[in-house]
């Protein structure tokens, strides 16, 4: 018996040994678990197998946990937004396209040039023209513009008008996670094909791990998955600034609009807006000393986690946590959806991460 439980021992250490040397560890859930949890979100998905795996080898890639919280998180952001597809449909994109030309026309050098290109031939046959009507996702505007563009007669397009595919196309793939982000983001994934980060974000495999990356890839202090779809949505840190927005709007009982953006943005530039204004306001009524160019300092950190750490978020925490007793962290943010790839106009970022939550709600609810 003894020695039965010393081979039992010695073999267990020889597996653990294994396993270290090998790198293989507990992944959490399997790609079949995983596969459930697509067809939960997503009920009649051809290939819940194909996804499943992706999201798996992502959240792997990222070191985020392979658990029923974070697959069910992604599932419902992938279901929402593009119903499982790596180039979402949309019935307005030969709208946009139009609208696009139309733009354009409106230098009378280009006019010419561009009415001549849409007559020509494509390679399927038909003209450029024809082919508008046929546009349906965004990876088959991409394909029209880039051999609309491809000729030397419309060359100077993009001379003049300093555009191409990136500056029309700004989001894709499954999760439509910015090009811009996915480009910059210092992790690639693997098992994504070959070419570019936009070629990537056009697989299954790239679009999920790119979005999840958005999605999960950031440090904060939320306690429920509704700021985390909204964030998604918004931008990082939108609803922890809509509940700083909060708070000074009823310390102040004035209006502060809860949209996220502590600052205004106008090219990418900062200016003071009116939560700075009446925050700066707020602080000479109580009679509180400040800096500021430090408090200016401090707002431009809204964008990172390191807005919790500084000197104005803490004052105007403490603040309203002695008139209410406690701060608020976070808040959804009230920000209408205007983009021109949405046939309704009555949508917001509060509707997306409520609908999203309902989603993550129905995964977790899956027996796996």
């Amino acid at each position: 018996m003894i020695r039965a439980n010393r081979f039992t021992f010695v073999t267990l250490i020889f597996a653990l040994f294994l396993s270290a040397c090998s790198g293989v560890q507990d992944s959490g859930l399997t790609e079949k678990q995983i596969a459930k949890m697509v067809l939960a979100t997503r009920p009649g998905n051809s290939s819940p197998d194909v996804w499943a795996r992706a999201i798996k080898e992502s959240l792997e890639e990222l070191g985020q946990p392979v658990d029923k919280e974070h697959v069910s998180a992604v599932c419902a952001v992938i279901s929402q937004v593009s119903a499982f597809s790596i180039s979402p449909k949309s019935s307005r994109m030969a709208s946009i396209l139009r609208k696009k030309i139309k733009d354009a026309e409106s230098n009378e050098v280009l006019r010419l040039l561009i009415e001549t290109r849409l007559d020509q031939t494509a390679s399927n046959g038909l003209s450029f023209r024809e082919n508008i009507d046929s546009i349906g996702s965004e990876l088959e505007f991409e394909q029209w513009y880039d051999e609309f563009t491809s000729a030397s007669i419309t060359k100077p397009i993009l001379l003049v008008l300093n555009k191409d595919a990136s500056d029309l196309i700004t989001t894709a793939g499954s999760m439509q996670v910015s090009v811009k982000f996915s480009e910059d983001y210092p992790k690639k994934p693997l098992n994504a094909g070959g070419g570019s980060v936009r070629d990537m974000l056009y697989t299954c495999k790239g679009g999920v791990f790119y979005g999840t990356a958005y999605l999960l890839d950031f440090k904060h202090n939320y306690d429920d998955w509704k700021y985390v779809f909204a964030d998604f949505n918004a931008g990082h840190y939108a609803s922890r600034n809509a509940g700083f927005q909060k708070m000074l709007g009823r310390l102040t009982r004035r209006q502060v609009d809860t949209d996220g953006d502590l600052m205004n943005y106008e090219n990418g530039n900062a200016s003071p807006s009116v939560t700075f204004v009446t925050f700066l306001s707020y602080l000479k009524k109580k009679g509180v000393e400040f800096d500021e160019q430090q408090v200016m300092k401090d707002f431009r950190q809204e964008k990172s986690y390191d807005f919790e750490n500084t000197w104005s978020y803490k004052t105007l925490s403490e603040m309203y946590k002695k008139k209410y007793g406690h701060p608020i962290y976070a808040e959804l943010p009230q920000i209408a959806l205007n983009s021109p790839k949405f046939v309704s106009k009555n949508l917001s970022t509060r509707w997306f991460a409520e609908q999203v939550k309902a989603r993550y709600n129905r995964c977790m609810r899956t027996r796996i």
